[in-house]
């Protein structure tokens, strides 16, 4: 595996990339999606490597647990929290942080709208009533 020392420039505007879609790094002309594949396998290595045994965060049950850690929100004065998972804990605080934008309920109470917070609750939008 060849290591890279390049910052990663990757143009945002005509025509070398757009906002939504960056180009290839200027300095050595990687893509885009190949650092950011890069970036979660090392992120992945790291969660398995620190795995453990212990009570999970959100369901109690001594398990494997693994590191979890929901985006970055408009309202974190800092960092958040590491998370330690069971697997289906982990990966059901993954699907409903992709689908809601929240990973846990007490976030989703305080900052959340009303419809995300019954999409957070129900897992669906919610019905409209005639």
């Amino acid at each position: 595996m060849t290591s890279s020392l390049c910052k990663h420039s990757f143009p945002v505007q005509a025509p070398g990339g757009s906002l939504f879609r960056p180009g290839d790094c200027t300095g050595c002309g990687v893509t885009w999606d190949a650092v950011q594949d890069e970036l979660q396998r090392q992120a992945d290595i790291i969660r398995v490597r620190t795995a453990h045994e212990g009570k999970c965060h959100y369901c109690g049950r001594p398990r494997m647990l693994f590191s979890y850690q929901r985006g970055p929100q408009p309202w974190d004065e800092a960092e958040p929290p590491v998370r330690w998972l069971c697997i289906p804990c982990w990966g059901d605080a993954q699907a409903i942080e992709e689908k809601t934008g929240f990973a846990e309920v007490g976030d989703a109470m305080k900052y959340g709208t009303d419809a995300q917070l019954a999409r957070f609750v129900l897992g669906d939008e919610p019905r409209q009533t005639a």
